[in-house]
């Protein structure tokens, strides 16, 4: 590989390096302002390395095809020094700033998107809730009268229908009677076997 081909493999591991520290205090900061749970943090952590490793590699294919040397790790050694060395405490601030700046927009938002859509929704979920129940008392107290109404005339036709009905009933009173001892012979039988010893 000629020196040319070296040096800009360098230079690409120090820029991986720097970016690197840069995704770290990033994802640092993020964590600790979100209040991420302590065991998710190794998850967090694994996911963080492993998409490092990707981006170093996928960066190292196009750079040497691939080849892995120890000017490749020298590369990366130097980017990460020099950017924590360098520019760690300038990020970590201005990542702090930023991400407090985001939440307080987000939460702006939300309130704006809170007072003008979910609050009025709801308030007009609950009106027509309680229109419907009006409705509902309303139509039941309508039927209830108009039924009352209606079925006034009948009621004298039923009484005299039932009068006309007292011989039959009559015919039927010992059926009647006998269904009953049935039933209470039935509970009768039940009650004793129902008896703990």
């Amino acid at each position: 590989m000629s020196a040319a081909a070296q040096g800009m493999t360098i230079a690409s591991m120090m820029l991986c390096g720097l970016v690197m520290g840069l995704a770290f205090d990033v994802y640092r900061v993020a964590s600790h302002r979100f209040h991420v749970a302590r065991w998710l943090l190794p998850a967090l952590d694994a996911a963080y390395w492993a998409a490092a490793t990707l981006g170093v590699f996928a960066v190292l294919l196009g750079s040497n095809h691939g080849e892995v040397r120890l000017y490749v790790f020298l590369g990366l050694g130097i980017g990460v020094t020099g950017y924590f060395g360098l520019f760690s405490q300038w990020v970590v601030k201005l990542s702090g700033y930023l991400i407090d700046f985001l939440k307080s927009l987000f939460q702006l938002a939300w309130k704006l998107v809170n007072t003008i859509v979910i609050v009025p929704f709801l308030w007009l979920v609950r009106l027509l809730a309680k229109l419907l129940d009006v409705l509902f008392i309303v139509t039941a107290a309508v039927v209830l009268w108009l039924g009352k109404l209606l079925f006034k005339p009948l009621r004298g036709t039923g009484r005299w229908m039932w009068a006309r009905l007292l011989p039959v009933r009559r015919k039927l009173e010992p059926v009647g009677r006998a269904f009953q001892r049935m039933k209470d012979k039935a509970r009768q039988i039940r009650d004793i076997f129902g008896k703990k010893p």
